[in-house]
């Protein structure tokens, strides 16, 4: 990068503060999650069947390989969450960038993910590629998820980012499957190369997506999120020894457990792992539901999968209604849909064999519409609410640490899914359920239903009853904002207006006199 280069992304970078999100500025962010939201519908609909078919291996050790991602990811999620949030603190981060920079690596390095599509190769290439693909997908996810509250200040702008965001990651998890049938169709099943042309192309395509939103997208400058020091030039000793690394070890995870102090970002959190688990458990139980508990066929389950493509026109919608209605109003309405929808579906199970065919099937799709378009909003809200986290932090530390925050979110996410996909598989296995049977006992069926709507259903009312105490939205984050622009301004903090104090407290869950003071960093 010349000088000129970098007087130029500094001075895009300076001018970010409350800046204008322009559509083709939120698609250039946005097309990002082509890879964010598309690599794991491409690892979870075809690599185990590609090992298993092409590659030698059993589904044991396929699925063995794979399952360690949850481990490795959460690994992955806290060392890159500090890493990213303090690259201002060293000469590669003042350079290229703190985000941007593992955006630029990530986009070269995805195109390893190759060899898992390669006939042939000795396992140990395989995991060794599947590795560097999990910690790639987290180095991206890490990165990607703090641009938001990065690049604009303005909440409508984040909005905007998190809407079109969400809907490039959906239509990228409806086109994968769709592009993937129709090519195999062609070239039939019983060959690898349909699958190796597919996947491989899709891989180029995730690194070229990565590729354009490395380059359409900016970041706060050191100063803006609280590095000035460094960003002056601050000289660090360059060797530390064991006992050094030891301490940065006590500091890594106390800025992480420092995240856990803000009270909003609390009740967020819970949140999130709530919704996201929740649908890992529908993803693993559905297709089962529809077969044995509906009497129906994969196929049609496929397709009622298909269902989350009614979102995609939505999307335009649930980011007005963040903007207009706040969070808080918005989670009440995702949850009553999601509640009505999980009625909906028990609704079809009880209606199974009781109504002729082709009624049964309207009432199933429509059901399935209906519930498909209120789990989408499930995914979308949790992403719109997070930017502001780290807004509500900064008050309280003097910086900006999204990616920490992001990290250890995401560290949480993997972890709770690993423990719910055992329990899952426990609990089917207590009620007697066996896939490879066609038949299923009535407690077998029992099983499944419950685990599938039951732990949707009371996730809904947990995380309905959470959300009824948020307090960020488009107000209270702008006076966070101003509050942060005042104090960073040489502003006293006795000079903070009732109205102000009051709102951070709430947000922060600690008394005003404890924010920003010298000892956040």
């Amino acid at each position: 990068m010349t000088d000129s280069e970098s007087d130029a992304l500094r001075s895009a970078i300076d001018s970010s503060k409350g800046r204008h999100i322009t559509f083709p500025q939120a698609f250039g962010y946005g097309i990002g999650d082509v890879f964010g939201g598309g690599q794991l519908t491409l690892i979870t609909t075809y690599l185990s069947l590609f090992w298993t078919r092409f590659c030698g291996m059993d589904i044991a050790t396929s699925q063995s390989v794979i399952g360690m991602s949850a481990l490795v990811s959460a690994v992955a999620a806290l060392l890159f969450g500090v890493l990213d949030d303090n690259l201002y603190r060293y000469d590669v981060g003042r350079r290229f960038g703190r985000r941007r920079f593992l955006l630029m690596l990530t986009s070269p390095l995805l195109l390893f993910g190759v060899f898992l599509w390669i006939p042939g190769l000795p396992l140990a290439a395989y995991a060794a590629a599947y590795v560097l693909w999990v910690v790639l997908a987290q180095m991206f996810a890490t990165s990607y998820s703090a641009l938001p509250g990065e690049m604009t200040t303005d909440f409508t702008g984040r909005t905007k980012l998190s809407t079109v965001r969400l809907f490039v990651s959906t239509a990228s998890t409806t086109v994968i499957p769709l592009a993937g049938s129709a090519v195999l169709s062609v070239t039939g099943e019983d060959r690898p190369v349909g699958y190796m042309v597919f996947t491989i192309a899709t891989v180029v395509a995730f690194s070229l997506a990565v590729f354009v939103c490395w380059r359409r997208t900016w970041e706060m400058t050191p100063e803006a999120a609280g590095f000035g020091a460094y960003a002056r030039g601050e000289v660090r000793d360059g060797h530390i020894g064991l006992a050094g690394w030891a301490r940065r070890m006590v500091k890594v995870l106390h800025e992480y457990a420092t995240t856990l102090r803000v009270k909003e970002f609390r009740k967020h959190l819970a949140i999130y792992l709530m919704v996201q688990v929740s649908m890992d458990v529908f993803g693993q139980t559905f297709v089962f539901f529809v077969v044995f508990d509906w009497g129906s066929t994969a196929a049609f389950a496929s397709l009622l999968l298909g269902c989350a493509a009614v979102s995609l026109p939505l999307m335009p919608l649930f980011g007005m209604g963040m903007t207009k209605l706040g969070p808080r109003r918005m989670y009440a309405i995702n949850f009553a849909g999601c509640l009505s929808g999980v009625a909906g579906l028990l609704l079809v199970w009880v209606l199974a064999g009781r109504l002729p065919g082709p009624v049964w099937t309207v009432v199933a799709v429509a059901a399935s519409l209906w519930f498909f378009a209120f789990k989408s909003l499930c995914g979308y809200l949790p992403w719109a609410v997070f930017p502001y986290m780290a807004d509500v932090d900064q008050v309280v530390t003097r910086r900006y640490r999204s990616a920490t925050f992001s990290a250890i979110q995401a560290s949480f996410r993997q972890l709770f899914s690993g423990l719910a996909t055992i329990l899952v598989g426990v609990v089917l296995g207590v009620v007697g359920f066996d896939a490879t049977r066609s038949v299923q006992s009535p407690t077998a069926r029992i099983g499944v239903g419950v685990v599938l709507l039951g732990w949707f259903g009371v996730s809904m009312v947990l995380c309905w009853l959470i959300s009824a105490h948020l307090r960020i939205d488009k107000k209270t984050d702008g006076m966070v904002l101003s509050e942060i622009d005042r104090l960073q301004s040489g502003g006293r903090k006795s000079a903070v207006d009732k109205e102000t104090r009051r709102t951070i407290e709430k947000l922060t869950g600690m008394p005003y006199d404890q924010v920003w003071l010298n000892g956040g960093r």
